[in-house]
């Protein structure tokens, strides 16, 4: 049994989306998995991700299909919204 599986919710510890919530969409090997977000990184174009770069969360999202919609919902629900404001301070976007 893996300790990851897909639709659990993440938050990044490392790189320059540290502390931004993810879900697990999909696994690469043993050691990298793709997640999303739904706003800035959508299903269609995943982050691949170090799991030893990972915080993992006990919650997962059981929603088929899985959709951005879905994910972004399961994320704002399982996140205070002081770490929702500290995410977006921290975004690194050229805009």
């Amino acid at each position: 049994m893996r300790l990851l599986e897909v639709g659990q919710l993440v938050t990044s510890r490392q790189g320059r989306d540290s502390g931004r919530k993810y879900v697990v969409v999909q696994f690469y090997d043993d050691k990298h998995v793709a997640v999303a977000d739904g706003l800035v990184r959508k299903l269609n174009r995943p982050k691949r991700k170090n799991i030893r770069h990972l915080i993992i969360h006990r919650v997962k999202l059981e929603a088929r299909p899985m959709d951005d919609k879905a994910i972004r919902t399961f994320i704002a629900e399982h996140s205070s919204e002081e770490e929702v404001r500290k995410e977006v301070v921290q975004d690194h976007g050229q805009g």
